[in-house]
């Protein structure tokens, strides 16, 4: 009986499926590899470019998962976000550790969902590298220190242990589109191809959204201003990394190939840092715009004392009363006698309840924000805070 692995393909539904085929691909390799070979080819044609719809367990939420948000709030002062969409100018390569699928080099993907992904020890690792390459070393420099940590160890002296964690906290990158690339290394005698690699890839074009948290949680209770200057040299110092990471040094595996860069441009790039809190105006009676009063109201709900008598009734007018007065009084009168019949008899027999006063709302803080567009945006923000502007 012959399998036929695409018609099944094209009912894939899950990721549990896809494994069920790749095993029926590598029982088909223990029968006949030349069938197999063939499998795999027509797999590659089918799969050069496809997109990866989040299952139906993860659409209710993949919002936050894909853009992870902070409340500042309950941050250390000077924490701050950072967070951007990215979009590929070179294909990603990664190396996943599953050693049984259809092809010997699959990307990363979550073990859950199954999604491309970026994982934030990469982020830190790639970040690391570009800094480095940008001459800063960890050994010597304070601020590489602070945002990576010291690595754990003992004291020679004392004995006893050391290190630190780092300031900054990395999210996870996932993609919904996954690709086929050919890395062709060639002879050197020759100069000709010796032997067709195929790796799975995100491809050039995707979007993925990078987050990044700085805590200086090593601050906490010490000088304020001491702690703000150190947020703002480490934020220019991170949006420098990251300019070179993104644009020049890469982010993927083969990145010396060119593999794993980004376009310049950016899409929804914000920074949120938590200092500088400016409360909003607390909302006051007077700050409200007073609706405009009839002429026969003194207030709202109470007639002008000329149409009351002394017992807080509507007082009727005679006939000579009314005809002393004016047709623009006695149009007043009128309405003031509609209005005591339809409202205001009913509130003089039921007199209200004082009022209370509404509670002002405690203002919420308004986090310092400053959006960009791209990486240099990024790092001339970063350089003017840094200076002391508002960027």
């Amino acid at each position: 009986m012959t399998f036929d692995y695409f018609a099944e393909l094209e009912k894939q539904t899950s990721p549990a499926s896809s494994d069920e085929f790749t095993v029926r691909y590598h029982r088909l390799i223990a029968d006949e590899k030349k069938k197999a070979d063939n499998l795999r080819s027509e797999w590659s044609q089918r799969n050069k470019h496809r997109q990866v719809t989040p299952t139906q367990s993860l659409a209710s939420f993949w919002e936050e998962f894909e853009k992870p948000k902070v409340e500042l709030s309950l941050l250390p002062a000077f924490s701050w976000l950072l967070q951007f969409t990215f979009t590929l100018a070179k294909p990603y390569i990664s190396k996943d550790d599953n050693p049984f699928y259809i092809i010997d080099n699959p990307i990363v993907r979550d073990k859950v969902f199954r999604l491309p992904m970026i994982r934030s020890t990469s982020w830190k690792g790639n970040l690391y590298s570009a800094l480095w390459q940008l001459g800063y070393d960890k050994q010597e420099d304070e601020v590489m220190k602070r945002l990576f940590g010291a690595v754990r160890g003992k004291e020679q002296e004392s004995g006893e242990e050391s290190g630190q964690a780092g300031r900054l906290f990395f999210y996870s990158t996932f993609f919904t589109e996954t690709g086929l690339e050919i890395i062709n290394p060639h002879d050197r005698e020759r100069r000709v191809g010796k032997n067709p690699i195929l790796f799975e890839c995100v491809p050039l074009g995707a979007k993925g959204t990078f987050s990044l948290l700085y805590v200086p949680f090593d601050r906490v209770g010490q000088d304020e201003a001491k702690t703000k200057r150190q947020a703002l040299e480490d934020l220019q110092r991170v949006a420098e990394g990251l300019k070179a990471m993104f644009l020049t040094y890469g982010f993927s595996a083969k990145r010396t190939s060119s593999y794993g860069v980004a376009k310049q441009k950016v899409e929804n790039g914000c920074i949120q840092l938590r200092m500088e809190e400016i409360p909003a105006p607390p909302v006051t009676s007077s700050s409200l715009a007073e609706p405009s009063l009839p002429k026969y109201l003194q207030a709202p709900g109470k007639l002008k004392d000329e149409y009351l008598n002394p017992d807080g009734t509507f007082r009727e007018r005679s006939q000579a009363e009314l005809a002393k007065m004016s047709k623009p009084q006695r149009q007043e009168y009128e309405k003031a006698k509609k209005w005591w019949e339809r409202e205001g008899k009913a509130l003089w027999e039921k007199p209200a309840e004082p009022a209370k006063p509404e509670p002002v709302p405690k203002p919420q803080p308004q986090w310092l924000k400053c959006e960009f567009s791209s990486f240099d945006e990024l790092l001339s923000i970063a350089e003017n805070l840094v200076q002391g502007g508002e960027a």
